[in-house]
């Protein structure tokens, strides 16, 4: 039989913090009042034009980056449900794939509405734990997804009996690593009909205005609140990755919580790694990007839309917001699409932010001649690196184009 805990959340969310989260800024600005700015914009200023000068400066930074971002570009994080109930199934031993299984369902609660997420947690059959955990997209959605591939349809909801977990998870337990295998389109469907009747649109209403980026983001923060108090996982070794849209997801999911100590977004392109301001070659601008896939961001983004210099945020802050956890990018050289040579630009640019912390080594790049395929050894190799303290290959943190020295012009705060 399944085991019902119930965890309730301590803070009631009431709904005049709900219709708040909603509500525009007094004085933000549109695309059109905001002031065009070629390059990456400096991280070590602050929106009244004061420097930051010290590592403790860095927390009021973040906060207003963060702010920044949802204001302009995923819309506003969805507030944490008033109730969360975890049924964990009973724990299932394959001994021929070397694992254990455990299925999980979320159930949240919020305003008489409810949601349920469905997780299947693989732990390695060898070995005591607890162990560090992957939490990533799972559930048959195509792991090579791209920005130009068309959407899945919704799945079908969960079965109680899963078969065997796939092949390419095996590989995460021979390393001695959990995997939390997550149904991102329960938190929101990937599809322009997102509506208000499925994921946190359903739960929330009208008064969130979050993209299904941020969405899926949400979904994982819920995961890890319901396996972190798990006695096999080590809740300090927490890994987010996703390939492609999902790695956009994984990038915004370490950006916004604290808790995940390694993210991992792979190919992620245009909306996670790659900057909106220097496109190279046939890489997936901003146009592109709204013009196909609008619900993935806040619905005012389009106004950026041959106005990209104004936007006032760029994705080499997003990925300052992860500092200074780690942050490893995995990138193809043959995939045009995603922009890896304007991703090198964010990883050069975000590593003043690492540097200025004390943490330079914390963030990595790696480029493999490949087009839109996905490396776990990668994701593994720094995990033992960062976790473990295991030596690291010379190809990590190794630059595959020459740097442009155009692209940004500051320095780190003396």
């Amino acid at each position: 039989m399944s085991k019902v805990i119930a965890l309730t959340t301590s803070i009631l969310i009431c709904a005049s913090v709900l219709l708040a989260n909603a509500r525009e800024p007094v004085d933000k600005k549109t695309a059109s009042d905001l002031p065009a700015v070629k390059e990456l914009s400096n991280p070590f200023v602050f929106e009244d034009g004061s420097p930051v000068k010290r590592k403790d400066d860095w927390t009021r930074r973040r906060a207003e980056l963060k702010r920044l971002f949802e204001d302009y570009e995923y819309g506003h994080y969805p507030p944490k449900p008033e109730k969360m109930t975890v049924t964990r199934g009973e724990l299932q031993v394959d001994e021929a794939a070397k694992v254990a299984r455990r299925e999980l369902t979320i159930n949240l609660e919020h305003a008489g509405k409810t949601l349920a997420l469905h997780v299947r947690l693989i732990l390695p059959n060898q070995g005591k734990g607890p162990f560090p955990v992957v939490v990533m997209a799972g559930f048959g959605r195509p792991m090579g997804a791209g920005p130009g591939n068309p959407p899945a349809p919704a799945p079908a909801p969960a079965k109680k009996k899963q078969g065997p977990p796939p092949n390419r998870l095996g590989i995460f337990a021979e390393r001695g690593y959990a995997v939390a295998e997550f149904n991102f389109q329960e938190a929101a469907l990937d599809n322009k009909d997102r509506a208000k009747t499925v994921g946190v649109y359903q739960l929330f209403g009208e008064n969130i205005d979050c993209g299904a980026l941020l969405a899926w983001a949400w979904g994982i923060h819920r995961v890890i609140d319901a396996i972190e108090t798990d006695p096999m996982i080590d809740a300090k070794k927490i890994v987010v990755t996703g390939h492609s849209r999902y790695g956009k997801t994984a990038l915004l999911a370490g950006a916004f919580d604290e808790r995940i100590a390694l993210t991992v977004p792979s190919h992620s392109g245009c909306g996670g790694t790659a900057p909106y301001r220097l496109i190279y070659g046939k890489s997936e601008q901003l146009h592109n990007i709204v013009g196909a896939f609008p619900y993935w961001f806040r619905p005012d983004f389009n106004q950026f839309v041959g106005k990209v210099d104004r936007l006032p945020v760029d994705q080499h802050l997003l990925r300052a917001l992860v500092a200074p956890r780690a942050l490893l990018s995995t990138e193809g050289t043959q995939d045009a699409w995603t922009n890896p040579e304007g991703s090198q630009l964010t990883y050069l640019a975000a590593r003043k932010v690492y540097e200025f912390l004390g943490v330079a080594d914390r963030q990595s790049i790696r480029f493999r001649p490949v087009g839109h395929i996905p490396s776990n050894e990668d994701l593994l190799d720094f995990a033992d690196h960062v976790f473990f303290d295991k030596p690291l290959g010379e190809d990590f943190g190794k630059l595959a184009y020459p740097e442009e020295k155009s692209a940004f012009d500051w320095s780190v705060p003396k």
